[in-house]
């Protein structure tokens, strides 16, 4: 005859091992969760970078900060030159590469890059899809050990301009493959990227943010 304290632990056991294996399950079902949708990646990034209500707000910003390149085909190979720069909520962007704020050119030139001119402008979570148009959900990858949702834009070069959001924080990381956003610093209620890192084969370029100020550029327009 089997003893009740044997059945007990013939129980409990089963009962362990069925844990476990719904537990496994579980933790499966967690690694290959659903895709979030394209608005709802960017509806979070605008959250987590202080809200709309807080970017809405900021009519204007300047910049100011040093460029540091490390380039294996220049001589010398490192060097740091400054710039300043002043946009606005309707994408005008003033940009030198200067220390002196009379520097600026009166009109926008058309320059910075596409990618550059989207970090400064002030409401820079708000316009993601005027400057990377078309996106989709590429899909959920793993950069440098950390779990980033994918967007892909329809029709520009997905390799330089696909967006990488951290799945746990919710801010973008990386745009393209080469170019990440680092140092995230709280201004005006609003978190920005005080370092952006362009790395290439030879080197790398890095725009290093030492002061950014909300309203217009310290001159006279």
């Amino acid at each position: 005859m089997t003893r009740p304290t044997a059945i007990l632990d013939s129980t409990r056991h089963v009962m362990l091992v069925l844990c476990l294996l719904f537990g496994l399950g579980a933790a499966s079902v967690g690694q290959g969760a659903e895709l979030p949708t394209t608005r709802e990646v960017l509806d979070r990034f605008v959250a987590a970078v202080g809200g709309r209500a807080a970017m809405e707000k900021i009519e204007s910003r300047h910049f100011r900060g040093t460029i540091v390149q490390d380039l294996s085909w220049k001589d010398p190979q490192h060097q740091e030159t400054p710039f300043v720069a002043e946009t606005d909520a309707e994408g005008l962007v003033r940009y030198a590469e200067s220390s002196s704020w009379q520097d600026l050119p009166v009109q926008d030139r058309g320059e910075p890059r596409n990618k550059l001119r989207w970090v400064m402008h002030p409401r820079f979570a708000l316009e993601v899809e005027q400057f990377f148009p078309e996106l989709e959900v590429q899909g959920r990858e793993q950069r440098e050990d950390r779990s980033v949702i994918v967007l892909v834009p329809r029709d520009l070069p997905r390799n330089h301009y696909s967006l990488y959001f951290d799945e746990e924080t919710g801010l973008l990381a990386h745009i393209g493959y080469y170019n990440d956003l680092e140092d995230w610093q709280e201004l005006d209620g609003i978190l920005v990227p005080m370092r952006w890192a362009f790395s290439r084969k030879g080197g790398h370029t890095t725009y290093v943010v030492e002061e950014i100020r909300t309203g217009p550029a310290p001159r006279a327009h």
